[in-house]
């Protein structure tokens, strides 16, 4: 037992290189990383993982020791490897988000603002109810799984003895964003065009009946309808979200591979 505590200098480095990378993972990811978790909590998981993880990344090759310079570069690289993935881990999240938010504008509940702790700032009620509904097919699908063993597979592509990260990927953070935002009006798109036609119709009835308050009328009309299209339009919902989520971990494994 005495042997399991006794680390070398490289054996420390490399475990604490590790547990950065795990750590800027873990307080960026999904459902785990947001404000309803503690900071103790975070640390500790990521602990955890590194426990799990150590004997298995290839710290072998680290060259650098405790008194080298080069660990303050490799540790920068660790967190930016870690924080960079649970980012881009919440790409699906944030079309999600997106989507509510489009529909809320459309809707006319805009105005009331709640604070959500999921995606960390103020958000409107149809936006909390659509990434609450994200976060229950996430965890439904195991997505949890996958993204700790994705963190796990990036020791592989990016081992710890690499001393620089190549920015070519971020090149594309464009196109990514282009490609989110046209999932978020799929995913808004029966609401759209749902209020759409309807101030159409209640615009012909304010010009037949002009005795008609349509700016009062249309208000309440809109957000019956739309939330009874939202109902209907539920299973599509969820149907879309299997696709924009394969889309989000295509694109968080491109952005891996071009490190």
């Amino acid at each position: 037992m005495e042997s399991l505590y006794n680390f070398n200098m490289t054996e420390i480095l490399a475990f604490t290189l590790v547990f950065l990378r795990l750590l800027g993972f873990v307080v960026t990811m999904p459902i785990v990383g947001t404000v309803n978790v503690s900071s103790s909590t975070k640390a500790l998981l990521a602990l955890i993982m590194t426990s799990i993880v150590f004997s298995q990344v290839g710290w072998n090759k680290i060259t650098a020791d405790i008194e080298s310079m080069t660990i303050i570069t490799l540790a920068v690289k660790e967190i930016f490897i870690g924080v960079s993935f649970g980012f881009l881990a919440r790409l699906f999240f944030f079309a999600i988000s997106m989507a509510g938010q489009i529909m809320s504008v459309s809707l006319g509940l805009s105005a009331a603002q709640l604070f959500n702790p999921t995606m960390g700032e103020s958000a409107t009620a149809l936006d909390q109810f659509y990434v609450l509904l994200a976060t229950l097919f996430f965890l439904a699908i195991n997505g949890h799984h996958f993204l700790i063993s994705g963190i796990f597979d990036s020791f592989q592509l990016i081992p710890l003895s690499k001393t620089s990260v190549s920015l070519l990927g971020f090149q594309d953070i464009g196109e990514t964003a282009h490609k989110l935002m046209a999932f978020a009006l799929k995913l808004s798109a029966p609401i759209l065009v749902s209020i759409l036609f309807m101030n159409v119709a209640i615009a012909v009835v304010g010009r037949t009946v002009p005795q008609i308050n349509i700016l009062i009328t249309s208000l309440p009309i809109n957000a019956m309808a739309g939330f009874f299209v939202l109902f209907i339009s539920m299973p599509l919902l969820i149907w879309q979200m299997s696709d924009l989520l394969n889309l989000a971990t295509a694109e968080m494994f491109k952005f891996l591979k071009s490190y």
